[in-house]
């Protein structure tokens, strides 16, 4: 069964302490009920860097290239202060305009 993709275009960040920095452009495509991934979600920024994370209900975890495996994201949450910044670890991205259900 094929699952459907959404994607959407945002605005991406790195986190500095209590900044955000490098704002750039980016493409999120969603996917629901992935069978594999559960929660799947790509974010491509403009310069190109991928970022793959997955939720299958027991946490958020980022795809890395460099091992090959799924690595637990350590923080997850709302930017203080900035509505609708969603931050994994040290990457943000705009979610107000991205359904989460």
């Amino acid at each position: 069964m094929l699952t459907a993709e959404n994607v959407y275009q945002t605005t991406c960040y790195q986190r500095q302490g209590n900044e955000l920095v490098n704002a750039q452009n980016c493409t999120v495509t969603l996917q629901y009920e992935h069978p594999d991934n559960g929660l799947d979600w790509k974010i491509v920024t403009l310069s190109g860097e991928l970022y793959h994370y997955r939720n299958l209900g027991a946490g958020i975890e980022l795809w890395s290239h460099l091992t090959q495996q799924w690595t637990p994201v350590k923080i997850t949450d709302w930017f203080p202060e900035k509505e609708g910044i969603l931050c994994w670890d040290n990457f943000c991205a705009d979610w107000q305009e991205i359904p989460l259900d």
